[in-house]
């Protein structure tokens, strides 16, 4: 007597890459809560913008926190910067004591703006107090 291998639906096999879908899904939504605003710590108010001139190819970034008002400009980055690079650059930056602060001027009651040149760059910061 012989027997026949059982045959596998199709079925199946479509609920296998629908799994697999929703676990890359996942993934990335927990990826996008790791960016948490260095400053007040707010973990959903970071936004980060990469931009690319085509004509040169140069890369620059812009980050802000809608909650602390902290903004933070990065230029002539490398073509392999992306939006966790950047991140990760940032906290690199602020956690390294290479952003120094300075006293804040007597006209200056709602915020502080600072400059710091590293490598030949000037980094501007403006962080202002909003309030509620």
């Amino acid at each position: 007597m012989m027997c026949m291998a059982r045959r596998r639906s199709k079925w199946r096999r479509t609920t296998a890459i629908v799994k697999k879908m929703m676990q890359e899904a996942r993934k990335a939504r927990a990826y996008e809560s790791l960016r948490q605003c260095p400053v007040c710590g707010n973990p959903h108010s970071l936004s980060i913008d990469v931009n690319e001139d085509k004509v040169s190819g140069r890369k620059s970034a812009f980050i802000r926190c809608a909650s602390c008002g902290f903004e933070y400009t990065m230029d002539s980055l490398p073509p392999i910067a992306d939006v966790f690079w950047v991140y990760s650059k940032l906290l690199d930056n602020i956690h390294g004591a290479s952003i120094q602060s300075r006293p804040v001027h007597e006209g200056v009651t709602e915020g502080a703006k600072e400059e710091v040149g590293e490598e030949g760059e000037e980094l501007n910061i403006e962080i202002e107090k909003y309030s509620e």
